[in-house]
């Protein structure tokens, strides 16, 4: 049975290189495709290849009239369209020139299903930093179309979607409008329409996205994340949980703590500044083993940016949610699997396990000495 697809490309900086070879993808025979996309530069002068393409029915242009963020411009480009199904791609990945046919054959093979999240590989880590984000599965989220046969949420920069299990969900203005954190949000709700079914992967969908700024250091995107992440738990309260103290949230406290002791007992002060201290070093052991376990070496330069890029993370969750005066949101946990589970608190793995072995050592040195 023929189909129809509708593909959204939300786009800045409208690079021909890479949005051309988007636009001219081979089409199958038994769907219609429809190309939209949107410019989030309101001043963007559009390339004449490009302009050339636009025709209103196979490629539409819309230009937003401001900067609107991711969230809002990919909801304009699902309101613009009226096809069967939603193909989601990045403005700056390199596709296959199949891709099209590939989800054109999933959903006539699975018509049942309410999605299909395409692989999204990356090229070999080329820096220190890009190094850290592959050793720390930051990005883990691409690669799932490869390691599950389904999953409860994918990235935008490849993913198929049936209109009609969206309803009236879109994505929400509440996260940062460079993205972070509303894909989680909009496909888990989207998840929750449909009975909680899963999205099937789909490996043979696949496209290339490059290292952001050729994978140079770049922290500032995963803080981005962190503090559209802490909007999570507050707008899917089912999925939250509570844990121990991160890393972030300790020295948080510990800092407090120090301060509010100075003026009180020097000694107890210090104390609680040589905790603090032991909390970074405590993170650093925990990140070396969890990189010798991800590439079976001892590597401490790896160890010591992954380290950096956990806590900056943790760091941007810790600053959203005390930004928007939200106290609950210490210590809360955000199941990303979309799994509500009985137990609320405290869950265990092998580096919780040496963090509170190597802390009560700690402990047991201070009052010791």
């Amino acid at each position: 049975m023929p189909t129809s697809i509708d593909v959204i490309i939300p786009s800045f900086r409208l690079i021909p290189e890479t949005l051309l070879p988007i636009l001219k993808l081979q089409k199958p025979a038994n769907a219609t495709i429809r190309f939209y996309l949107i410019a989030d530069n309101p001043d963007i002068v559009i390339d004449r290849s490009i302009q050339n393409l636009v025709d209103n029915q196979t490629v539409s242009l819309l230009i937003n009239k401001q900067n609107m963020g991711a969230s809002a411009t990919r909801n304009r480009g699902i309101e613009a369209g009226h096809s069967y199904w939603i193909l989601f791609l990045d403005d700056d990945i390199e596709v296959t020139p199949d891709i099209l046919l590939t989800y054109a054959q999933a959903a006539e093979k699975y018509p049942d299903e309410i999605g299909f999240i395409g692989l999204v590989d990356m090229p070999p880590p080329p820096t220190s930093f890009a190094k850290a984000v592959d050793a720390d599965g930051a990005m883990s989220i691409f690669s799932a179309a490869r390691n599950y046969e389904s999953y409860p949420w994918g990235a935008t920069a490849n993913i198929m979607i049936k209109r009609s299990v969206v309803g009236d969900v879109r994505f929400s203005s509440a996260y940062p409008k460079k993205g972070g954190g509303e894909e989680v949000d909009f496909f888990l709700r989207v998840r929750q329409l449909n009975g909680s079914k899963n999205y099937k992967c789909l490996p043979a969908a696949y496209v290339e996205h490059p290292w952001w700024k050729n994978g140079q250091t770049d922290y500032d995107r995963f803080y981005r994340y962190g503090i559209g992440n802490s909007h999570l738990g507050e707008r899917i309260s089912q999925y939250k949980w509570y844990d121990f103290l991160n890393t972030s949230e300790t020295l948080l406290f510990s800092i407090l703590a120090a301060i509010i002791a100075l003026p009180i007992n020097l000694l107890l002060s210090q104390y609680i500044a040589f905790f603090a201290l032991a909390t970074v070093g405590i993170e650093y052991i925990v990140n070396i083993v969890r990189v010798q376990r991800k590439t079976r070496k001892i590597k401490l330069v790896t160890a010591f940016n992954v380290m950096l890029l956990r806590n900056i993370y943790e760091f941007g969750i810790l600053t959203g949610n005390l930004s928007r005066f939200r106290l609950a949101g210490i210590g809360e946990r955000f199941n990303y699997l979309g799994n509500v589970t009985k137990s609320k608190i405290f869950r265990f793995n092998r580096y919780k396990i040496i963090k509170l072995i190597l802390y009560t050592a700690i402990i047991i040195s201070l009052l010791l000495f």
